[in-house]
């Protein structure tokens, strides 16, 4: 990496082009705040297995002090 003493510069903000997001599908809509949570409740018992084998592989936490 060099050093620099310049200061970046200046975008116009004029040329960004953003997505038209008039089209998009609310997802609100979908399920009720009910039904998701009932869902979120579920997903313990379906997917504690597999939770379980990946703490299993997770690798061990480094425990060497930074100093700065």
């Amino acid at each position: 990496m060099r050093k620099s003493n310049g200061s970046a510069g200046k975008a116009d903000s004029a040329e960004l082009e953003f997505p038209d997001w008039s089209g998009m599908d609310d997802s609100s809509a979908r399920v009720s705040a009910e039904a998701a949570f009932q869902l979120c409740e579920q997903y313990g018992p379906l997917f504690a297995e597999w939770a379980e084998k990946w703490q299993s592989q997770r690798p061990e936490k480094c425990l060497n002090e930074i100093v700065l």
